[in-house]
């Protein structure tokens, strides 16, 4: 997958999550993986509709959906996930791929962004029909896995 497809969420995600409350964003491991990705307990995944389809998958542990949902929350302490902790969840990476997107539609790459979809089980999610690019996002020591796949055609 060519750069230009993935600079602009990584950009996206580095932005975003700092005007949210979060203080220490560092990129970890880059990765190519095929289709599916395991679930590691939370997953939000958020479609794309372009020239090409796909799927944009954050993947992480209940801890660390617990935490995102806390600080878009004000600092409310979270012990369960409940409707209003993956509504916090989901908007928070409904942010990074709206951002991305209006930087693709800038350069010419018309992009529609689906509502974000929470995924809580583990469960294997399909990314898209080929290989995709996984990203290590560390917020704040909590890992967040950043899975970009757009559909060949």
């Amino acid at each position: 997958m060519d750069a230009k497809f993935i600079n602009p969420f990584l950009i996206a995600f580095t932005g975003v999550m700092p005007q949210v409350g979060f203080v220490n964003i560092v990129r970890g491991k880059i990765c190519s993986k095929e289709q599916f990705v395991d679930s590691l307990g939370v997953s939000v995944q958020v479609g794309v509709k372009s020239q090409s389809d796909g799927n944009i998958v954050f993947n992480m542990s209940e801890q660390t959906a617990k935490k995102i949902s806390s600080v878009m929350m004000m600092g409310t302490v979270i012990n369960t996930i409940d409707d209003m902790a993956k509504s916090a969840v989901c908007e928070v990476f409904n942010m990074v791929v709206s951002h991305a997107s209006t930087s693709l539609n800038k350069e010419g790459f018309m992009v529609k962004v689906n509502p974000p979809i929470f995924l809580q089980d583990n469960t294997k999610i399909q990314v898209c029909n080929s290989t995709y690019i996984a990203i290590e996002m560390i917020v704040d020591n909590c890992p967040v896995e950043m899975s970009i796949g757009l559909n060949a055609g």
